[in-house]
């Protein structure tokens, strides 16, 4: 019996809604996760068909997705009230075998004697490069260091996806067998990822010293991100984006296709031709995989017992109305939203594709259901909670073995947007963003709930976001209005449209519908100002390898403006390079990846014939992320003109030299590294002034950068969990940060706020974020000082008004005690609900490693006086 056929026998009589949501939200916690191969095999099946003959890319990934839709098996559970899966299993992922960035996970770490061929090659390899560039004794060192300071080492346990105590997944045999049988060699060097990586290598880009590191050190799998520099790399996606939902829900999706039919129908030019077809054959498929959800619906329906028949024939009716035609309730709305957004994750899985404002969406269904008296706020609800729910199921990553310690089930990266300004400036909160601030209260899911707050808006709204956070609530994050739309036209967004603003990823913001996908590339601050300080060489636990500029011996420098100058020089030659690879890989994914269904839904694309991967949207923007960290590199940069320049306490030189051996024997030193004041996030002037100078300058460069398709490059501050793998793999720093110890996160201080939470928001909103299109500020507050009493909600309320005053962007906070976090490190089962803030996204604390539980726990805790 298949997963698909199996709801039936586990049909459950009504239960109370509470009880509802809270058996879901336990299933998704502690039940198997799958990887489906149905995606891989239908695509594949269709691709080989299609091989060799005169029919464009696009057009075959239309037909291949096509495929996937009329054979795939689709999930129907005894609690839906919403219908529709991506996979065959209550909890799965499809593999999008095509790109290709699992793929070497999926060879390598399905099977115990795959896993070991790969382990014992990658160790050879890696051994033979250290002795070859004569690093031995270097690694030895370093090695010696990291054990004595305590340092877990990485995760190289032998240990298949089945068997890894964090994020692990199940494969049935024979889903296994085809796997590494058939379809994994028929994608090898033909994947996405693959021509990426070969057309980087044969670029130039990497210098020969890391080309010969990347093509040496394969002991990671997985291929998200390709490295460029040991301070720069790419992603190996092109995604980060929001549909326009409008089509679906004002008219349906068979005037949609009618739309493009007529289109094609007068249209002579070839490309545009083909791109139109490719449309067309995609809205095709998603009208074919919702009729075959409703056939699954009705199957369910005629067999099953009569409690359940009244739930299962509201559900039939709707599904068999939607998303075809336009819906007139609450729930078809939800139900088009959702059948949607499944197909083009299906088509994209692990793109996080976002819903956007869903409170000004689904609003007007909400008021007429009201007004006929259709629907109660619990049902909303109710329904919104299990919504929410789906959401954080299909926001789970097949990862590396090797990364399971700073890994997790659940990412938390794919939000929805609630109040803010509508694009007239009018104030846009309304009751169903009351309604979804419970509903996220309601499922304790992991997924960013992302609440824009501007000058007017009412009072309600954060003092409503207060008392969630108090109860438990760990998933909202608070964005200014008036900064990140102030950035957005910066950027060329239109005023109007930049009012429409929504979050996407983690914290990057875009306009809904008529922005392109965006990637996660990325500058890694402190390993920049490492290879400013080694003049052109970088230092890493696993050797030295010498890539960037030469710069000057910086024993030679006299001054610390000579300092920031060669750091400047350093970030210009690396965004430089960020921007020619992002380039390099956005051209491989138009050519070989487009994305027709996506297109469907972007505003831009069908007025210029284009697809979204090929320049089609009204926008299009790249973006690079600087990370690891704000906070290291100023406080670095303080220590070095306080305890150099200024009081000649130590030269460059021996500074350098004692960070390179973790201080030992200059214990002297880190005293004194520690105790110099004015480190960012206290609310001095110096510190805040340095912060701002440096971050003006790095982020500045982006703007004189365009994509491949004429757009702006921007910058954004969000480290994800890479603060904690890359300070894992560092050495230390000259702030005082130790040997392979995490960096700060995102726009974070590094643990030495000491004046309270007031002047560590003061340092955060001197960075000039102006220039940034989404940051991610993490928080922790004890409970005490969020929400207790209505004087402290408005109290907390207040402290984010001001905040948003001074030019804060951005702020997420984790409301729990450090005695809390303990205890659930402790006692893992009586906390799985507890939900904190990583780099940029939500999760469940007990599923992340060790070491980012550690990280969690050591961030500085704010009360209120």
């Amino acid at each position: 019996m298949t997963a698909a056929a199996t709801c039936h026998a586990d049909a459950r009589p009504e239960a109370p809604a509470a009880d509802r949501i809270a058996r879901i939200r336990e299933r998704y916690q502690k039940g198997p996760a799958f990887i489906s191969v149905e995606r891989a095999r239908y695509f594949t099946e269709s691709w080989k068909e299609t091989e060799g003959r005169q029919i464009p890319v696009e057009v075959r990934i239309a037909l291949a997705m096509k495929r996937v839709y009329e054979n795939m098996n689709i999930h129907l559970d005894p609690d839906d009230r919403i219908a529709g899966n991506w996979c065959e299993f209550f909890l799965g992922v499809p593999v999008d075998i095509e790109r290709g960035v699992f793929n070497a996970v999926l060879e390598s770490e399905l099977d115990k004697a795959a896993m070991l061929r790969f382990r014992a090659g990658a160790l050879v390899k890696g051994v033979s490069y250290i002795a070859r560039k004569g690093m031995l004794r270097e690694f030895v060192r370093n090695q010696r260091m990291a054990r004595k300071a305590g340092a877990q080492p990485l995760n190289m346990e032998l240990k298949t996806m089945a068997e890894r105590a964090i994020n692990p997944y199940q494969v049935r045999p024979e889903d296994k067998r085809e796997l590494l049988k058939e379809l994994l060699p028929y994608w090898k060097g033909r994947s996405v990822v693959d021509v990426i990586e070969k057309e980087l290598l044969d670029s130039g880009l990497l210098s020969r010293e890391m080309k010969e590191f990347v093509l040496s050190i394969p002991g990671n799998t997985s291929r998200q991100v390709f490295m460029l520099s040991p301070c720069a790399t790419i992603a190996a996606y092109h995604a980060h984006m929001i549909l326009d939902y409008g089509p679906a829900l004002s008219t349906g999706l068979v005037a949609r296709k009618a739309e493009i039919d007529r289109l094609l129908a007068t249209e002579s030019a070839p490309d545009r031709r083909a791109f139109l077809e490719s449309v067309s054959i995609a809205l095709e498929g998603v009208l074919i995989y919702a009729t075959r959800l409703a056939d699954r619906v009705e199957r369910e329906l005629a067999a099953a017992p009569d409690a359940d028949k009244p739930r299962l024939a509201e559900l039939l009716r709707v599904c068999r109305k939607v998303p075809f035609h336009a819906p007139e309730s609450f729930a078809e709305a939800v139900q088009t939203m959702w059948t949607v957004k499944t197909a083009v994750e299906t088509a994209h899985p692990v793109y996080l594709h976002c819903f956007g404002r869903l409170d000004q969406e689904l609003y007007p269904f909400y008021r007429v259901d009201l007004e006929r008296g259709t629907i109660t706020r619990e049902a909303a609800v109710e329904l919104l909670a299990e919504l929410l729910l789906k959401v954080m199921s299909q926001n789970v990553r097949p990862e590396s073995n090797i990364l399971a310690n700073f890994y997790h089930r659940f990412l938390g990266s794919t939000p929805i947007t609630l109040g803010g300004i509508k694009p007239d400036g009018t104030d846009a909160a309304n009751e169903l963003t009351s309604v979804f601030l419970e509903a996220a209260d309601r499922s304790r899911a992991v997924a960013n709930v992302s609440v824009r707050v501007h000058k007017d808006s009412p009072a309600w709204l954060l003092e409503e976001v207060a008392g969630h956070l108090h109860d438990g609530t760990g998933s909202f994050s608070l964005f200014s209005d008036e900064k990140n739309i102030e950035a957005m036209v910066n950027r060329g967004f239109s005023e109007e449209h930049a009012r429409d603003y929504a979050v996407m990823g983690c914290v990057e913001t875009t306009v809904p519908g008529r922005t392109g996908p965006m990637s996660a590339n990325a500058l890694q601050l402190s390993q920049l100002l490492n290879i400013t300080l080694h003049n052109g060489a970088c230092r890493m636990l696993a050797g030295t390898i010498r890539d960037g500029l030469n710069t000057g011996d910086p024993g030679s420098f006299k001054t610390f403006d000579q300092l920031l100058e060669a750091f400047y020089a350093q970030a210009e030659a690396a965004i430089k390079k960020i921007v020619e690879g992002s380039n390099l890989r956005d051209r491989v994914f138009g050519r070989q990846m487009p994305a027709p269904l996506v297109s469907a839904f972007v505003d831009g694309c069908l007025d210029s014939g284009k697809d979204v991967t090929r320049g089609g949207a009204r926008y299009v923007f790249a973006g690079v992320s600087m990370i690891n960290s704000i906070a290291n590199l100023v406080d670095s940069l303080l220590v070095i003109k306080k305890l150099v320049f200024e009081r000649k306490l130590v030269t460059l030189t021996e500074l350098v030299a004692a960070a390179d051996a973790d201080f030992a024997g200059r214990e002297d030193l880190l005293r004194e590294i520690r105790a110099v004041e004015g480190k960012w996030g206290n609310g001095d002037a110096e510190g805040d002034d340095l912060a701002h100078e440096v971050t003006k300058r790095v982020f500045g460069m982006t703007y004189r950068h365009r994509t491949e398709f004429g757009g702006p490059v921007v910058a954004y501050v969000i480290s994800m969990i890479t603060h904690t793998i890359d300070g894992r793999l560092s050495m230390a720093s000259v702030d005082g940060r130790r040997l392979a110890t995490p960096y700060a996160a995102s726009c974070n201080p590094y643990n030495v706020e000491r004046n309270g939470p007031t002047a560590a928001l003061r340092s955060v909103a001197a960075l000039p974020f102006e220039d940034v299109m989404g940051c991610a500020v993490n928080m922790k507050f004890h409970p005490t000082a969020v929400g207790e009493t209505e004087t402290a909600r408005k109290k907390w309320a207040a402290l984010i008004r001001t905040y948003f005053q001074l030019g804060g962007s951005q702020l997420q906070p984790t409301v729990v005690s450090r005695e809390t976090l303990l205890a659930a490190q402790a006692d893992p089962d009586r906390h799985r609900d507890l939900i904190v803030k990583v780099g940029g996204y939500s999760t469940y604390f007990v599923n992340l490693g060790r070491e980012i539980q550690d990280e969690v726990i050591a961030r500085t805790e704010h009360g209120m006086s």
